[in-house]
């Protein structure tokens, strides 16, 4: 046998397992490497604020002891929870029906040719048209109430998602659907194991970047609007010249997104990709 048709020799079972207790082999040294790099850009931006607010009047750049006493003073009179939950009810709300509409027609548009020219033209409308115009309808049509808020939300949101999940739905290889079809599995098989499968990471990158959307549009169509939530608090503080409550309650929903994103959406990521790590 010439030596150019030897076959390179397989690495050892023990050199391509990753270590023990490591998912995917990765160090927990550089994982409290990145946890303490995070923890050192929060410091940061901490002090840097700390800093800057020594430049500035209390109404321009309120310090963090400001804005600390008056979180407080909204969980003691109660107004901080109840807002949240406004504010939370008509996010959610809305990021559900999104999810829900979203990802079967999404599907169904990949795949078919005359639904996709059907919503092209409705799909490019809601992604291109101002929030602001949008809500504008809403007051026109629904009202001041958590009605159109949800509508706005999800009239701003659908679009990012589905064109997430109508790309992933596209990026199918079809050659192995015929396959299935071949070997006798049926439309229910065949999105079970296919294309579902395929389309979670674009459902996973649609919906988390719909999530940041949706804060958006949520907040500020509580804004515009009037209606119960934090986005009315931030306008009320603003006309007031209480930027102190306007810090405190921007600083909520980032901690907020960030809780969700942490403690929700990425165990819900791991779960849904699991069949990628295995092995």
């Amino acid at each position: 046998m010439s030596e150019s048709t030897v076959a390179s020799p397989s690495p050892s079972p023990q050199a391509a397992r990753p270590a023990a207790g490591v998912p995917g082999g990765r160090r927990p040294g550089r994982r409290r490497l990145r946890t303490a790099l995070i923890a050192a850009s929060v410091v940061g931006l901490f002090l840097l604020w700390l800093w800057g607010s020594t430049f500035f009047a209390d109404y321009i750049l309120p310090p963090p002891a400001m804005v600390w006493e008056s979180f407080v003073s909204m969980l003691e009179r109660g107004t901080w929870g109840t807002e949240i939950l406004a504010t939370l009810q008509h996010m959610f709300t809305a990021f559900a029906l999104i999810l829900a509409v979203g990802l079967p027609a999404g599907i169904v548009v990949g795949r078919l040719w005359m639904a996709e020219d059907l919503s092209r033209v409705p799909l490019i409308f809601l992604q291109t048209v101002p929030t602001v115009v949008l809500i504008a309808l809403a007051l026109i049509f629904i009202g001041t109430n958590s009605t159109g808020v949800v509508a706005v939300t999800v009239a701003s949101g659908l679009p990012y998602f589905m064109l997430n999940v109508i790309q992933g739905t596209k990026a199918i290889d079809y050659d192995l659907m015929e396959m299935g079809r071949a070997y006798g599995a049926g439309e229910r098989r065949l999105m079970r194991s296919i294309v579902l499968p395929s389309v979670v990471p674009y459902f996973l990158a649609g919906g988390r970047v719909t999530l940041g959307v949706a804060w958006q549009v949520t907040l500020f169509g509580e804004y515009l609007m009037g209606t119960p939530g934090v986005g009315f608090q931030i306008s009320s503080a603003i006309k007031l010249l209480d930027t102190a409550s306007v810090f405190a309650w921007g600083l909520s929903i980032v901690a907020l997104t960030i809780a969700f994103e942490y403690g929700i959406f990425r165990p819900v990521e791991a779960y849904l990709t699991r069949h990628t790590r295995r092995g």
